[in-house]
C-alpha cells in the first residue's frame, strides 16, 4: 500500500486537492458557503463537499471509489463533536492513541478530537471498484445545547465532551431515517440560495434524527471492552461475514472467537452497534444496496448472493431498512 499524507483536517479540501490529488482537481465554489472537489483519475472518482451552515453546523458529504489499494495519515486538529455516518466498504482507521475502528458498512460514530493526532487510513483489495458515501457533521458542543435548548446534552453526548482523552468515541448502527437522509443530502441538485437553504434545513433535521437515535439507544447499557475483547470481536466479525450466505451459529462463533456466548453477544453491540444477526442482516442488505446500484444483478439474483432464498422476504426487509422496494434502486 502506498501511504499519502495530509496536513490539516480530513476535511480541508484544499488541502487534500493539493496532497492526495496532487492539484490535479481544482476547487469548485457552487455557492458562497459550500466548496467542492470532483476527481476522476487513473480509475480513482469522487466528490467532496464542504459547507458552513448558519446554524453552527459543518457538514461535509463525500462519494468516492478507488482503483488501488491505497491509504493516507491525517494530521487531524481538535473539533468540535463529530457525527459520521459511513456506507460502502470498511475503511481501517488506525489513531495515535493506540487504537483502531472501522468506517462503513452502515456505521453513525460520534467524536471529538480534543487533541491533535494523527489518523492513518487504509483501503484494502476487497474495497476496490465500490462506493463508498460518508457525511460528516460537526458541531461545538454549546451550541448544540444552544440548538436543542438544554443546559446538558444527551448522555452518550455528554460522556464524550466530559473524556479527558484525546479520542473518545461511540458507535451504532444507521437507522432507516439515517440512510434516507444520506441519499438526500449526497443527491441534492438545488442551485443557489435554495441549495443553502436546502442543505440546512438536511442538516438540522440529521442532527435531530442522531440525537432521537442516541435518547433511544441509552436505555441498552454498553460494558467496557479491553483492547483484548476488541480484538476477539473483530475476529468474529470477520468469520460472520466471510459466511454471510451460510453464518455460524452463535455457538461456533463463540468459539471461534474465543469468548464466551454472553461476552461475544454484549461486545458484538457494543463495539458494532447492533447485535450479531441484526448487524449481519444490516450488512446482507447494504450489500444488496450497492448490487443494486451497480446494476449488476437482479433482485432475485441480488437476494440470493446476500443469502435470502426467499425474495419476497428480502423485498420486505430490504424496504424496511432503505424504505423503498429494491425494484426502485438503481
Amino acid at each position: 500500500m502506498e501511504a499519502m499524507r495530509i496536513e490539516g483536517s480530513e476535511r480541508d479540501l484544499e488541502t487534500f486537492a493539493a496532497g492526495i490529488l496532487q492539484g490535479a482537481a481544482p476547487i469548485e465554489t457552487p455557492t458562497p458557503f459550500e466548496r467542492q472537489v470532483r476527481w476522476d483519475l487513473q480509475g480513482n472518482t469522487g466528490l467532496i463537499s464542504a459547507s458552513t451552515l448558519r446554524s453552527g453546523i459543518s457538514l461535509s458529504a463525500s462519494r468516492y471509489r478507488w482503483a488501488w489499494a491505497s491509504g493516507m495519515v491525517i494530521d487531524h486538529a481538535p473539533t468540535g463533536l463529530e457525527f459520521v455516518l459511513s456506507r460502502g466498504p470498511h475503511m481501517r482507521v488506525r489513531s495515535s492513541e493506540g487504537d483502531g475502528f472501522l468506517l462503513g458498512g452502515g456505521i453513525f460514530r460520534i467524536g471529538q478530537v480534543k487533541r491533535p493526532l494523527k489518523l492513518v487510513c487504509e483501503w484494502d483489495e476487497s474495497t476496490l471498484g465500490q462506493d463508498q458515501d460518508s457525511l460528516c457533521l460537526t458541531i461545538d458542543a454549546w451550541r448544540l445545547r444552544e440548538l436543542l435548548g438544554s443546559q446538558v446534552l444527551p448522555a452518550p453526548l455528554e460522556r464524550i465532551v466530559a473524556h479527558t482523552g484525546g479520542y473518545p468515541r461511540a458507535t451504532h448502527a444507521m437507522s432507516p431515517t439515517l440512510y434516507r437522509l444520506l441519499d438526500e443530502i449526497l443527491a441534492c441538485d438545488a442551485r443557489g440560495l435554495s441549495r443553502q437553504l436546502y442543505l440546512e434545513a438536511k442538516g438540522l433535521e440529521l442532527m435531530a434524527a442522531m440525537v432521537d437515535q442516541l435518547e433511544e439507544s441509552e436505555s441498552a447499557a454498553s460494558p467496557l471492552l479491553s483492547q483484548h475483547d476488541v480484538a476477539r470481536l473483530e475476529r468474529a466479525r470477520h468469520a460472520l461475514l466471510a459466511r454471510m450466505v451460510d453464518p455460524p451459529t452463535l455457538p461456533e462463533l463463540a468459539r471461534h472467537a474465543g469468548l464466551n456466548e454472553v461476552k461475544l453477544k454484549a461486545g458484538f453491540r457494543a463495539l458494532f452497534g447492533a447485535p450479531v444477526f441484526a448487524y449481519l442482516r444490516n450488512h446482507r442488505l447494504e450489500e444488496a444496496h450497492r448490487l443494486l446500484r451497480q446494476r449488476a444483478c437482479n433482485v432475485t439474483e441480488v437476494a440470493q448472493r446476500v443469502g435470502y432464498e426467499n425474495p419476497s422476504k428480502f423485498a420486505a426487509a430490504f424496504r424496511k431498512r432503505f424504505g423503498v422496494p429494491p425494484s426502485t434502486v438503481g
